[in-house]
């Protein structure tokens, strides 16, 4: 119970740490093309950190009740991709909207290789290296997908996200066979 505390309290922090530097709450609708494009050319860690954090934030916020909580990294992978190519021609566009173009609706259809989060068991994050690889890109997803269902808010609060990661690292010890969207349900709906 404890090595699996450890491990996913590590991971869910590592995630969300260089998005703590930025802002300790961020509006991810006032976050333009230029800051995206701008961090993204920097190649430092933090600002790639925060790139990635924030497009899979909005990965999670632009999926439809279709998509539901299937992801697709492939897919999404290229949708960021050309998210940051559309953003880096339109310097004065807001992410969020861009991002719109190719994710949600407008993102290819899953491939047979990707995750339903819903059938993702706590165990599964110390078994599967896959799902260890994205565990932080995964909980970025899952707090957009509960913001745009829960109230459509486009606010990114890192203090509140980090809290919420150690509450579902303190539940998923507890309950190792839940699946990681009722852990997050616990902890990321609306009220939390």
């Amino acid at each position: 119970k404890s090595i699996f505390l450890s491990v996913l309290s590590s991971l869910f922090l590592l995630a969300a740490l260089p998005l703590t530097a930025a802002a300790d709450a961020i509006d991810v609708s006032t976050i333009s093309c230029e800051r995206l494009t701008s961090a993204y050319e920097s190649k430092t860690k933090e600002d790639l950190s925060f790139v990635n954090g924030i497009l899979n934030w909005m990965g999670g916020y632009h999926a439809t009740a279709d998509q539901g909580t299937v992801v697709d990294w492939d897919k999404l992978s290229d949708a960021f991709n050309k998210t940051v190519v559309f953003c880096s021609s339109h310097p004065g566009v807001g992410v969020l909207s861009a991002s719109e173009k190719f994710m949600g609706e407008n993102i290819e259809d899953a491939s047979p290789e990707s995750y339903d989060l819903a059938i993702v068991t706590c165990e599964t994050v110390l078994t599967n290296k896959d799902v260890q690889k994205n565990i932080g890109d995964t909980f970025m997803w899952l707090a957009g997908y509960h913001a745009s269902y829960n109230n459509g808010s486009t606010m990114l609060d890192v203090e509140k996200f980090i809290k919420q990661t150690s509450d579902i690292a303190d539940y998923c010890a507890a309950n190792p066979k839940a699946s990681l969207v009722t852990a997050a349900e616990k902890f990321m709906s609306e009220g939390e």
